[in-house]
């Protein structure tokens, strides 16, 4: 049984055809949406007509990857592990096809993370890892359509 904890609340202003802005919770920053490369090629919009922008496929695809990251990060730390000086980032990749009806969907995400922490903490590091995924909110939102996957890339460590 779930319980429902927050509804987002969130304000779309159509800028025209390809461009489209939100109002995000809680204070009101915008982010602007829009296209560029293979997306404005697949709509056939005639490039210098338009600002290129991040897509909306480009947003769900990072913030697969921030959550997944944050949620990897909280469990390090849950854990007491020391992050070395280049810390914990991710590259997230998204592929993106279109199916027989000319839709654009996003069908696989990846995380690839780049760990930077003594050898000691491995024990600790490979449960943090092992876990984490599903603990992620955007992570079991997204999956039952996206396969979403991660790698650890650890400086030092062979895991």
């Amino acid at each position: 049984m779930t319980t429902k904890t927050y509804t987002s609340k969130v304000k779309i202003e159509h800028l025209g055809v390809p461009n489209n802005r939100a109002i995000l919770p809680p204070d009101g920053e915008t982010v602007l949406f829009g296209v560029h490369d293979e997306i404005a090629d697949h709509y056939k919009l005639v490039p210098g007509r338009f600002e290129p922008c991040a897509a909306t496929q480009d947003y769900i695809v990072a913030s697969a990857g921030g959550c997944l990251t944050g949620t990897f990060g909280g469990a390090l730390a849950g854990r007491g592990v020391v992050l070395g000086n280049e810390g914990l980032t991710a590259d997230v990749t998204g592929d993106i096809e279109r199916e027989d009806d000319n839709v654009l969907v996003i069908k696989r995400i990846h995380v690839k993370y780049h760990l930077s922490a003594s050898i000691e903490f491995k024990e600790k590091v490979l449960r943090a890892y092992e876990i984490h995924a599903p603990k992620c909110p955007v992570y079991r939102s997204l999956t039952p359509g996206i396969t979403i996957t991660t790698e650890l890339d650890w400086e030092g460590a062979a895991p």
